[in-house]
């Protein structure tokens, strides 16, 4: 599950001490420059090639969490526990954030259409891996590697959006593209519970890998380079050439590589992104704990619901996200007109008090629920407002990360990308025994005590340290 990208500048920054052949900026394009800009293009072009990118993202997240719904019918034939049935997706999780950190240094370059086409294509072999398995371990490493690949499309996706449209256009582009992680994490396990249902779980995966070659096919029509510079050959190249990255930039590839790749270590311990890369981690914690395992206790008494019925209570958080989504947006306009005096972006992050506040709340309705087994509404509103806090509060985040730092926001989502798997994956494989362990109401109880707990620690020390720093620039450029 990804984070949300704000309205901030795309603006990539280029490597000074690289050689490049762009012309200045003052000098004026030439027509045929015009022509190959991406910008430029028709808009039935454009609108192809972000639908194409549209259904590869959505299927980042909802096709790792696809299987949620399916656990219970592959403990059984694969005689395991349900418990262990459900972690077949933990790795996945943890490896989308690697595999996105990795993607970063090879989109700049080799451009981005072969990294966007290329692992498209591995991850649909992968997910067809894994239909065909025949034991739990074989599907599991399929899983892990479908996670490695396929959360390429989340990270390429705001380079295409920054090199295919006016700035102006950013804020629009970008909010439906987001709609895709909103989506994605509960519409895939909804649906794969359906298919399942009535047919079986290699049934249910092999609509899944038809979903992915589907998507493959749009992009190899649809897709093209969307890396433009003045003065550089890259637009001139063939399609065929464009899908290998040849020619795609005419920056030494090896020192671009080197380049990002210490860009993106010096981003992740930069004091702002540290901490609030840690509230990310520990804000998607419980939430995709809660994503992972509820096929699980859902249908042990007294709920005993059926497939259909556990992914029909996926629709709980997909409005939790909505609802989340709308309050952050709602809440950055507010923040910016009501401080636009004197303004400085760790504002954007007094909306995380809020979210926070509603995670905590909805991680005991669920607990309590769980704890005194009372009507499963308790568990769909409690679910509903963990995800809303949980989305609420990274918009607010990554709202604050990208104005922050402006110039890198395609390294700064990735990075934030990168805390919010590290911790999800883990979550599956020590709750239930936490769980059986000490009983549900002391491990959720414990869990709102620590989300709360990092909001103290880790948010507000950058509101306030960052905060000041922020005002004395302000005061010394007003003097």
């Amino acid at each position: 599950m990804s984070e949300i990208p704000s309205e901030s500048a795309l603006v990539q920054e280029k490597p000074s001490d690289l050689q490049t052949t762009e012309l200045p900026p003052s000098t004026p394009m030439s027509e045929d420059e015009e022509s190959r800009s991406p910008r430029n293009w028709s808009p039935w072009k454009k609108r192809l090639l972000f639908l194409s990118l549209m259904t590869s993202s959505i299927l980042c997240d909802g096709a790792m969490t696809w299987g949620s719904t399916l656990i219970v019918e592959q403990a059984i034939q694969w005689n395991i526990s349900v418990d262990k049935s459900a972690t077949s997706m933990n790795y996945g999780i943890l490896l989308q954030g690697m595999g996105g950190l990795i993607a970063i240094p090879l989109i700049e370059a080799y451009g981005r259409l072969p990294l966007w086409l290329w692992p498209q294509v591995i991850t649909t072999f992968m997910v067809l891996g894994a239909t065909l398995s025949k034991d739990f371990d074989t599907f599991t490493a399929f899983r892990s590697l479908q996670g490695v690949f396929g959360t390429v499309p989340q990270v390429v996706g705001l380079p295409i959006i920054h090199d295919m449209y006016d700035p102006h256009d950013w804020p629009y582009r970008i909010n439906i593209w987001a709609s895709t992680f909103l989506i994605g994490p509960f519409a895939g396990p909804a649906i794969a519970g359906y298919i399942g249902a009535g047919s079986g779980w290699v049934v249910s995966f092999g609509i899944l890998t038809l979903f992915y070659g589907l998507s493959t096919i749009l992009i190899l029509i649809f897709g093209y380079e969307t890396y433009f510079v003045k003065g550089q050959e890259s637009q001139r190249n063939s399609r065929l050439q464009s899908f290998f990255g040849i020619k795609t930039h005419n920056l030494p590839a090896l020192s671009t590589i080197g380049y990002w790749t210490k860009i993106l270590v010096v981003y992740i311990f930069k004091f702002p992104m540290l901490l609030t890369g840690i509230a990310t981690m520990v804000n998607f914690c419980w939430p995709i704990g809660i994503t992972v395992t509820v096929s699980t206790f859902v249908a042990q008494p007294p709920y005993l619901l059926d497939t259909i019925e556990s992914s029909s209570l996926r629709w709980a958080p997909i409005i939790g996200g909505l609802s989340g989504y709308a309050f952050g947006h709602w809440f950055n306009g507010w923040i910016y007109r009501s401080r636009q005096k004197a303004w400085y972006p760790e504002y954007r992050l007094l909306g995380a008090y809020f979210a926070i506040g509603t995670m905590a709340c909805g991680l005991l309705t669920y607990g309590l629920t769980l704890h005194y087994q009372k009507h499963w509404i308790g568990l769909a509103f409690g679910w509903l407002m963990v995800v809303a806090g949980m989305i609420a509060s990274t918009v607010s985040i990554t709202a604050y990360a990208l104005e922050k730092y402006p110039d890198q926001s395609t390294v700064v989502s990735a990075i934030i990308n990168g805390w919010r798997t590290a911790s999800g994956f883990s979550v599956g494989y020590f709750q239930p025994s936490w769980i059986a362990r000490n009983g549900v109401a002391a491990v959720f109880g414990t869990q709102t005590a620590v989300v709360v707990t990092v909001l103290i620690l880790a948010i507000t020390p950058v509101i306030i340290i960052e905060g000041k720093r922020a005002k004395s620039k302000l005061a010394a450029s007003s003097q």
